[in-house]
């Protein structure tokens, strides 16, 4: 590769190469990658003085949507020191490429990145992996704030051959340029169990924009129900800087059903149904589970995110913030022989509701 257009910042340009090597490359887990990554997040913020304390109120400043809640860019930025996640997230990106070339022989990648945030991290570590008639970013995001602080850190390492456009806008309705094949959409704004962020209507309106052959990333985000006995006392582990609650072996809790599974199939599917209209007031069918008829009063329903991010690299529980489990409090304790319908509702405040079904009677139960 030839780093002789990249003279402008050499002495952020190597580290960012190393660090990047050695989260795509290493041996360890994800688990042990917490100081790289954490080296990664100090130096785009060292580069632009946006880090987690940032009191700019364009960089603590969440963008409600139509869609759900755009966070703020000190938020996204903060997003890489969820440090599983930021690995299995940039070698799963790094693995999506690879396979691009295999499936697209001869031609320049185009990739969409829609909510790059300010750090844009998916995108600028690879282009030190790469060249630029290789991959071509298209870095969308809907905070000009997140755009500008990309665009800087881009300029500063001397990437900017690697960028076809930076786009500011909401991505639920973002159109890639006729005639442009796109070949890979990467977009990681969610939550657990897809509450509140945008992802859904974002795969929805990106993933019939690929190209034949196209890859989304995430590949899978599959959503799961659980009566969990919230009576166990799970011990505490510090990890990082956050304190997790690590399931053991003994928790009581009973795995009822797979509810949801998002992928590009499913997208594209649904997109169809839908065709422009995704209003608030429109909800998507998902599954039912039944609950076992021994299953006693302390059990809440749950709500638990897998993530297959590309290939092999993926999220379980715990190993990220998104894959957290959820208590969907407001359905109340559960009892045994009930089923349990779940839809998605789309708009501003995103997110699974239920309907239970006892004896006959139905209630709605808000999620």
């Amino acid at each position: 590769m030839d780093h002789s257009s990249r003279n402008s910042d050499a002495s952020s340009f190597l580290p960012l190469k190393q660090v990047t090597e050695e989260i795509l490359f290493s041996d360890n887990e994800p688990k042990a990658l917490e100081a790289p990554v954490a080296r990664l997040y100090s130096l785009f913020s060292d580069l632009t003085g946006l880090d987690r304390n940032s009191e700019r109120l364009d960089d603590k400043t969440a963008t409600p949507l139509d869609s759900g809640l755009a966070i703020s860019p000190r938020q996204a930025a903060g997003c890489i020191l969820d440090f599983v996640r930021t690995a299995q997230f940039l070698r799963a990106t790094h693995a999506a490429v690879l396979a691009g070339q295999r499936r697209f022989p001869n031609q320049t990648l185009e990739i969409l990145y829609a909510g790059c945030g300010p750090f844009a991290p998916l995108a600028i570590p690879l282009a030190t992996q790469f060249n630029p008639h290789e991959i071509q970013f298209t870095l969308l995001d809907i905070h000009p704030r997140s755009l500008e602080t990309a665009r800087r850190i881009i300029e500063r390492l001397a990437l900017s051959a690697f960028v076809r456009a930076y786009h500011q806008g909401d991505a639920t309705t973002y159109k890639h340029p006729a005639g442009n094949a796109l070949h890979i959409v990467v977009t990681e704004t969610m939550q657990s169990a897809l509450l509140n962020e945008p992802q859904v209507s974002i795969a929805l309106n990106l993933t019939r924009q690929l190209c034949e052959g196209g890859i989304l990333i995430p590949e899978s985000v599959a959503i799961d129900a659980y009566l969990w006995d919230l009576e166990y006392k799970p011990r505490i582990v510090a990890r990082g800087n956050a304190q997790s609650a690590r399931p053991q072996p003994e928790m009581a809790r009973i795995h009822l059903g797979r509810i949801a599974e998002l992928t590009l199939e499913t997208c594209r599917n649904l997109a169809k149904k839908l065709g422009d209209d995704l209003s608030e007031d429109r909800r998507l069918p998902f599954g039912s589970v039944e609950t076992p008829v021994d299953a006693t009063e302390n059990f809440y329903l749950t709500l638990l995110t897998t993530i297959k991010v590309f290939g092999r690299f993926a999220l379980s529980e715990y190993e990220s913030l998104l894959t957290y489990p959820i208590v969907m409090h407001d359905v109340g304790k559960i009892r045994g022989g009930m089923k349990i319908e779940f839809c998605y509702q789309l708009g501003r405040k995103p997110g699974f509701k239920c309907r239970l079904v006892s004896n006959g009677e139905v209630g709605d139960g808000p999620g």
